[in-house]
């Protein structure tokens, strides 16, 4: 933890930078809101103004961001109320004793002569060198991969609880927070079993729409996988409907045809979302499946698996809940000792600054941290690189960012409640279905009933591309 005297050392030398960068001093208030953002426990800017007789509305929209965007300039860095701690312990601690090099431009002052060097520290292994290759970070993580980073208890608790009779775990999180990646790893340890994954994002929007061609759908795809001879004719009857007919298929059929427990997978299962009504006699389905297991013996063979995205919540209606029977896998962003643990298998070392860095911009993201060091070990970029670009739409996380900027925008609400998350430093309340929505995407996390924006990546990207566009609307 950084002491006074640290803090001290540590504006004196941010104030010598702006001098020599700038030619300019920063002004006594600019000092003072820096000192106070710099300490361990950041005060308001409303406290601040109190404490000091300043209103807290000058402060907060005059004198903050020129201090921000100052100083943004010299360590070609975005800096923040909520970053610079972290951002400018970092910049001071690679500048060592060397005098800054002056410089009025807007690019990062020294990317130029930065390297994997910079951004790793040599003491366990060699960074990755130019041109060293990792693979990729698309889709899942493969069995056996030295990429897959333990989510324990994760693990050891769904492997034990898919060797017993009624088992039902569903798998939830974000899109590319490694679902599928657990899931695959579940039903590997249940090798002894058959096995059948049905994705829905492999199935025709005529069919997610219509019950009984989606049960078929299911049925069909079941038998399918395992090899079985086709039957839907002979037990598929109008008269007791799609959700008994599929029932008495699969109990006296695919049950009654295979000795061994079966392991069945709905990945993708919150694509029915979209559709309120197939999704509330669908997950109705599968809730009476699973109370089947509790007591007849034919059933207790079935273990089931579902994996959803929560980005597919944001299409829930709003008296409608999310299938929340059995036992529930929450899976969040990596920690800090995780995303070490990684840097270590992808051949990176990292030191404490830059893991703080890391987590800070990225808050732990898997796959958000594999594009990183995938990007640093083949393409050649340097650190201070991948953090001027990370928030732009050149930066190599751009895709990710567009994405959720196109879904914010189709549901207005949430944009609305999202700019107000943005337009604050502090947590702030918002509405319960729009915090429960937003989280969902990852783009908030949840402090008591308030909520944050989860990274700074997501602050500084959104507040570009949201809280501007607002701002021009209103100018005009």
């Amino acid at each position: 933890m950084a002491t006074d005297d640290n803090i001290s050392n540590s504006l004196n030398r941010i104030e010598k930078l702006v001098h020599q960068k700038k030619s300019q001093p920063l002004t006594n208030l600019q000092r003072l809101v820096l000192k106070e953002c710099l300490q361990a426990y950041r005060k308001t800017y409303e406290e601040i103004a109190a404490e000091n007789n300043y209103s807290g509305k000058y402060i907060q929209q005059r004198v903050a961001p020129d201090l921000w965007y100052l100083l943004s300039e010299i360590v070609g860095v975005k800096v923040t109320k909520s970053n610079c701690r972290t951002v400018l312990f970092g910049y001071l601690e690679r500048m060592g004793d060397r005098p800054a090099k002056s410089s009025t431009s807007s690019q990062p002052a020294h990317s130029s002569q930065v390297n994997k060097q910079t951004c790793v520290s040599t003491a366990k292994k060699e960074p990755i060198q130019q041109g060293a290759s990792l693979e990729f970070p698309t889709g899942s993580v493969p069995i056996g991969s030295p990429y897959y980073i333990q989510r324990e208890p994760y693990e050891s608790h769904c492997y034990q609880l898919i060797s017993q009779t009624g088992a039902l775990i569903r798998i939830k999180g974000p899109r590319q927070i490694g679902k599928t990646s657990l899931m695959t790893r579940i039903v590997s340890q249940a090798k002894d079993y058959p096995a059948v994954v049905l994705n829905f994002q492999q199935t025709e929007q005529n069919i997610l729409t219509d019950l009984d061609r989606l049960l078929r759908w299911v049925c069909a795809n079941i038998t399918r996988q395992l090899k079985l001879p086709q039957a839907l004719g002979e037990f598929w009857d109008d008269d007791i409907g799609s959700k008994m007919s599929c029932t008495v298929y699969l109990e006296e059929y695919i049950l009654g045809e295979i000795d061994t427990p079966i392991v069945l997978v709905f990945e993708e299962s919150s694509q029915l979302f979209e559709h309120n009504a197939v999704a509330k006699d669908f997950f109705s389905m599968l809730r009476a499946w699973h109370e089947y297991t509790k007591h007849d013996e034919e059933w207790q063979k079935l273990r089931l698996i579902l994996v959803q995205s929560t980005e597919n919540y944001i299409q829930l209606d709003t008296n409608q809940s999310p299938f929340n029977v059995g036992f529930e896998v929450s899976l969040t962003s990596f920690s800090g000792d995780q995303v070490a643990t990684l840097a270590e298998q992808c051949g990176f070392s990292l030191d404490q600054s830059h893991l703080t860095q890391l987590m800070s911009l990225l808050a732990g993201h898997p796959y958000l941290i594999r594009l990183a060091f995938y990007h640093l070990a083949n393409d050649g970029i340097s650190w201070e690189e991948l953090l001027y670009a990370a928030s732009t739409d050149e930066g190599i996380f751009k895709h990710h960012l567009q994405r959720h900027l196109r879904h914010l925008k189709q549901h207005p609400p949430l944009t609305s409640a999202f700019q107000d998350v943005l337009s604050q430093d502090e947590p702030i309340r918002i509405g319960q279905e729009e915090a429960f929505k937003l989280e969902s995407m990852g783009l908030v996390v949840l402090t008591g009933n308030k909520v944050c924006v989860s990274c700074d990546l997501y602050r500084t990207y959104f507040s570009e591309h949201l809280l501007k566009a607002t701002d021009a609307g209103s100018a005009d």
